[in-house]
């Protein structure tokens, strides 16, 4: 399979993942509840903490009268989804509706068309023990993990990136470059291919991808380190969400 094939089917997957029923777009809040009971907007019954790491949901009508979610429990009430959100010990209830507008008027992602030339070979440095603040579209601060540095040359000026781990294992990076806010979303999410034995590394940034906080702005994504911001544009990968009329 060619290059410009593999990454057309990376890219349909990746309209298929954002047009999904109860795909990013369709998250219409997120709710931080504490131990007394209250209300949800949009859900019925009253909804609580239950001091344990779960949800406790109560006064539910039809859908029966207390019900609780753990972990990766989920419930459909009418055509809402709701899930357990757990960050970092602080637990909230997110509401996922497929009829929420900017699902409903999704219609495809903008994208760069791709191009080998931004296929760029990079040294891995490994950072073991170091760790870097992140900090959230929201404010809150973080200490993650650096997994390393990636050493490259972009038009020939000497750039570095640096990667954390995902909860999935595979290296992943998060920058800002000079598009932003006019031919791209705020910041884009990259995954790294795992480094060769010798440290070499490919950074695509073909495959630099939306975060989920472009989808709606219930989700709370980690923002570009300063290490990751560059003045100079990267028109490669994903651009934009295309809404229907």
């Amino acid at each position: 399979m060619g290059f410009e094939d593999d990454w057309r089917i990376w890219h349909a997957s990746r309209e298929r993942y954002a047009a999904a029923e109860y795909g990013p777009a369709a998250l219409e809040s997120t709710n931080w509840l504490i131990t007394e009971p209250a209300a949800v907007e949009g859900v019925p019954g009253l909804w609580a903490l239950t001091g344990d790491g779960g949800i406790r949901g109560s006064d539910l009508g039809t859908a029966g009268s207390v019900v609780t979610l753990r972990g990766s429990d989920s419930l459909r009430l009418g055509r809402r989804e709701l899930r357990v959100f757990d960050r970092r010990g602080s637990v909230a209830l997110r509401v996922f509706n497929p009829r929420r507008p900017q699902r409903e008027l999704f219609s495809a992602i903008d994208a760069y068309p791709p191009r080998e030339g931004w296929r760029i070979r990079a040294d891995f440095e490994p950072t073991p023990g170091e760790t870097i603040a992140i900090t959230a579209i929201d404010g809150m601060v973080t200490e993650s993990e650096l997994a390393g540095r990636l050493h490259f040359r972009l038009d020939g000026i000497p750039l570095s990136l640096v990667a954390t781990r995902s909860s999935r294992g595979g290296l992943t990076a998060v920058f800002a470059d000079g598009t932003n806010g006019v031919e791209t979303y705020r910041f884009r999410f990259l995954p790294i291919e795992e480094p060769d034995a010798d440290g070499t590394a490919i950074v695509d940034f073909n495959r630099a991808y939306l975060p989920p906080c472009a989808f709606s702005d219930q989700f709370f994504c980690p923002q570009p380190p300063a290490a990751n911001r560059y003045s100079l544009p990267i028109r490669a990968g994903e651009r934009a969400l295309v809404l229907g009329g």
